[in-house]
């Protein structure tokens, strides 16, 4: 992205200028790489929009899914030990 639309685009979005300027490695990122502009705006505005990431849910959800089950399949290995244990 050229200096020029860059300056377009913050004109016409003031508020995208502001919620860039709140972190420092986002001013660095576009300094250090205009093109790093369009990418920002997009998450900018995707976020702005209120749109869910049900890829990053769905993943946590899983990795969730998955602790849940080893951590019942050891409740019941240790279930099993102790009515072994109270048997003998």
């Amino acid at each position: 992205m050229k200096k020029k639309d860059m300056k377009r685009l913050f004109k016409a979005n003031p508020d995208f200028e502001a919620w860039l300027m709140q972190d420092p490695s986002r001013v660095a990122a576009i300094r250090a790489n205009p093109a790093a502009a369009s990418d920002l705006f997009k998450r900018w505005n995707d976020r702005k929009k209120g749109i869910i990431d049900f890829d990053n849910i769905t993943q946590k959800t899983k990795r969730a899914s998955e602790m849940l089950s080893n951590v019942q399949s050891i409740m019941e290995m240790m279930s099993d030990y102790s009515k072994k244990q109270s048997e003998r």
